[in-house]
């Protein structure tokens, strides 16, 4: 079929780039939105885990690695490099007397590391911790066994710092007849 003097030979190409340019401009939108719907359901998941799992999750893997009740408070802060619980407490045992209440626990890390070594070192800070530990007959101030990890997982943990901020300390040491010296005074 040959052109007619009137019709433009661009004509074609330039309908073939309108259509093309509709369907990618309305595609991008769908996928513009879909990403965007991504995002919103990603952040509320995220938000969920951090507000009611995150807290119960730490509890049980400090009370399997520590072999004692560890009761961490709810999440307060939290952000990329870190996060912040309240109210916590380390209660003692019938076999262990030593025990810790704290002001709030801050845990802090760096992402960067996390995300390209697949390590997440911990610093971790125990604001206005209230210690008490007694000595045992055998003269060990801490019988605490920390268990070693259960399972290798895709991310490793290490408690890189610990940190005391404002902590009161009281130490009762063993006194032959079973009777503690020092109880009820700080130390």
């Amino acid at each position: 079929m040959a052109n007619s003097p009137h019709q433009d030979p661009n004509s074609n190409a330039r309908i073939n780039k309108r259509f093309w340019f509709l369907v990618l401009s309305r595609g991008g939108i769908g996928l513009g939105g879909l990403l965007l719907v991504g995002l919103i359901g990603g952040a509320w998941r995220l938000w969920v885990f951090v507000q009611k799992e995150l807290a119960p999750l730490a509890e049980q893997n400090l009370t399997t690695s520590l072999n004692r009740p560890v009761q961490l408070g709810k999440v307060k802060g939290f952000s990329l490099t870190g996060v912040s619980f309240g109210s916590s407490a380390i209660p003692a045992t019938p076999t262990d007397p030593d025990r810790v209440a704290i002001g709030g626990v801050d845990v802090g890390f760096d992402i960067l590391q996390l995300l390209t070594k697949h390590t997440l070192k911990l610093d971790v800070t125990l604001v206005n911790p209230d210690l008490y530990i007694e000595q045992d007959q055998q003269g060990r101030w801490i019988t605490t066994n920390i268990a070693p990890p259960t399972k290798s997982g895709a991310i490793k943990t290490d408690l890189d710092k610990i940190r005391f901020s404002n902590a009161k300390l009281v130490l009762a040491p063993y006194r032959e007849g079973g009777r503690r010296q020092g109880t009820g005074g700080e130390g």
